[in-house]
């Protein structure tokens, strides 16, 4: 049986959740309850009373992911109030990466600048394209840090942006990256309906067969070998067996399947995640029925 937000939200609010900072408490709010605006209360209340620069970077960074989750959510026909509420995310992160490095704070700014260009226009996204890209690769390159959200913002970059001579747009890294973020994300605390929506979208788009699947999966796994920087190496993670490659969706190897087969496998286990989950919000059932409307297509 669902539990509800309400319960567990309750259940904090009555807690001594105002005590020292917890950076447990405010991922808690923020992923598992999506109690955005009690975590924004949370951070700001705990930046008052944070002891140490170290610490008000962490705050920082994590006001910046919440705010910018909160603007995510106000009319897109308000667009002074949404460049309002991303480039407070965006002063946020900058705030806390001059106090402290981290890749969480770069993830952040370069998300805000992302959502930003957005907002402006396409020919503005265009432009913060770049940038964003080198704050994510300095994120996953210089820290190391193999992180989920980062190769999804790399996947949406690079699926959503155009190829060469205009930009550095590529579907079959896209597809690399988004498989990556699929096999890093945090299941404890997250359903990552997204995720999957996202995985199964780029493959139902591409459309290879398994013909081709198989060529060009073992093409990939000479050039996922070869790879010695992160960024560069997942650009290939899609064939990094070859056609022999396993993914845990599915009992079938990828050169088993093609595209569209693998899409509905994606489809079929992010719907199991959904129907065996403990607790779900408005926005993951509105992902789920987008995923349903994906998987009918792809049964047809």
């Amino acid at each position: 049986m669902r539990k509800t937000a309400f319960i567990a939200i309750f259940a904090l609010l009555v807690s001594p959740l105002f005590a020292a900072f917890s950076p447990e408490t405010s991922d808690s709010l923020f992923y598992h309850d999506h109690a955005y605006e009690i975590d924004q209360e949370y951070l700001l209340d705990s930046l008052e009373e944070a002891e140490s620069d170290s610490e008000r970077a962490q705050i920082l960074w994590r006001l910046s992911r919440t705010v910018l989750t909160l603007t995510d959510d106000i009319d897109a026909k308000d667009k002074k109030a949404r460049l309002a509420g991303y480039g407070e995310s965006q002063r946020y992160a900058e705030e806390s990466l001059a106090l402290e490095e981290t890749a969480d704070g770069y993830l952040w700014q370069a998300s805000a600048i992302g959502r930003i260009g957005q907002v402006n226009g396409p020919l503005n996204s265009l432009s913060k394209a770049k940038p964003m890209l080198e704050l994510i690769e300095k994120v996953q390159n210089d820290f190391n840090a193999d992180m989920s959200d980062a190769w999804y913002v790399l996947s949406l970059l690079y699926n959503q942006l155009p190829g060469q001579p205009m930009s550095f747009g590529n579907k079959n890294y896209a597809i690399s990256y988004i498989r990556r973020c699929v096999d890093t994300q945090d299941n404890e605390n997250r359903l990552n309906l997204t995720n999957y929506l996202e995985l199964a979208e780029q493959l139902n788009k591409r459309n290879w067969n398994e013909k081709r699947r198989c060529k060009e999966l073992d093409k990939m796994a000479a050039s996922y070998a070869s790879q010695t920087v992160l960024t560069e190496q997942m650009k290939f993670y899609e064939g990094r067996d070859g056609q022999n490659t396993t993914v845990f969706y599915s009992d079938l190897t990828l050169g088993e399947m093609t595209d569209r087969e693998e899409a509905a496998a994606v489809c079929r286990y992010a719907l199991s995640v959904y129907e065996n989950a403990d607790m779900v919000f408005v926005s993951d059932t509105e992902t789920a029925d987008e995923i349903i409307k994906l998987l009918n297509k792809l049964e047809k």
